[in-house]
């Protein structure tokens, strides 16, 4: 099969670009050739910017594909490119989503792949919007669409940097220091490793089944975000001690980086995967605490972690809460990690 992957170099991109080698698909990947390269080096590339609408559908014309799978698609004019360049030329797209099209709180859980979407954030609704274009499309001129909607994934290829983006979280729970949680810890999640989610997007390529269908592809392994953090502390063979801040306090003081907390992590997130086990063969086979001791070896090796030293911002955030003050942020140290617009 020739599967073109644009993006293809990202954390869930990589692991779909070295599953479809081993089983030894043509695979080709377009990006505009910045990220590291963790792919197979016979792996094609073809350089552009996705964003050039009229380059983009240029370089595409004259090329075949039998399968695309979009990984960055960001904006609904993405989609509408997207079916430009490939309608009546490729029997198959698959848009990668998110299940932040449904925003929060969910109206049931586990939840279903047919949860109303009322998202709240830019990220959501464009993504929601994408799903809309893409699967519209479904059956005319010859071609199929397929939406798939991750959730929490990580692995190798990805910094362990939790719920506020702190890189140095590991060698703060090695170190037995404070380490921030919103409202308790207690809101149900899953968080997926990205093998087990890429492997269900090499079987939805040219899958029937999976013609003009949504899937969630989140984790079978549930708990909580203490649960979470618990099983961070068993991987790296430290020891929480956790600090419960509101979510409101934290968006207020540091408002782009706990973006993720206001928007996403605060509400419980569960989802019911059967139909992709059903269609896509998904299942989970990687358990939360060896997902995480391969997220940190890969950091490690990849000289990714952080001190404590090198990140201050819980240190100080904990500080200013224990006193009932604002935190004195230095400049830069309040960055949003979101660059898809998350917010609202």
């Amino acid at each position: 099969m020739k599967v073109l992957l644009i993006g293809g170099t990202g954390l869930i991109s990589t692991s779909i670009v070295k599953q479809l080698v081993e089983r030894g698909d043509d695979v080709t990947v377009y990006n505009r050739g910045v990220t590291p390269w963790r792919i197979p080096k016979t792996v094609r590339e073809i350089k552009g910017d996705r964003w050039n609408y009229p380059a983009f559908e240029s370089q595409m014309k004259g090329l075949t594909f039998d399968a695309v799978i979009d990984m960055v698609a960001f904006a609904p004019e993405n989609a509408e490119s997207l079916l430009r360049a490939f309608t009546g030329r490729v029997k198959h797209i698959v848009v990668c989503s998110t299940v932040c099209v449904y925003g929060g709180p969910l109206t049931k859980l586990p939840a279903a792949d047919d949860e109303p979407h009322r998202p709240v954030g830019e990220y959501g609704k464009n993504k929601s919007r994408i799903e809309s274009i893409l699967l519209s499309a479904d059956g005319k001129d010859g071609l199929h669409t397929t939406v798939l909607r991750p959730s929490f994934t990580t692995g190798e290829g990805a910094t362990a940097s939790g719920i506020l983006f702190d890189d140095s979280l590991p060698n703060r729970i090695r170190k037995g220091l404070p380490v921030i949680l919103m409202d308790g810890g207690k809101a149900a999640w899953a968080v997926a490793h990205v093998s087990d989610v890429a492997r269900a997007f090499v079987n939805s390529l040219l899958n029937p089944k999976a013609y003009g269908q949504a899937y969630h592809l989140t984790s079978d392994e549930h708990t909580d975000w203490n649960g979470v953090f618990a099983e961070l502390a068993k991987a790296v063979g430290g020891r929480l001690d956790p600090v419960y801040i509101p979510t409101d306090w934290l968006y207020a003081q540091a408002p782009h980086r706990a973006v993720g907390v206001k928007y996403i992590y605060q509400y419980p997130s569960l989802f019911d995967n059967s139909k992709a086990a059903r269609d896509l063969g998904f299942k989970t086979t990687v358990p939360l605490v060896e997902t995480f001791r391969r997220q940190v070896a890969w950091s490690e090796e990849a000289g990714k972690l952080k001190k404590v030293e090198e990140d201050r911002f819980e240190d100080l955030m904990i500080g200013a809460y224990r006193k009932g003050a604002k935190p004195d942020l230095p400049e830069g140290m309040d960055w949003n990690p979101w660059g898809n617009q998350t917010t609202g």
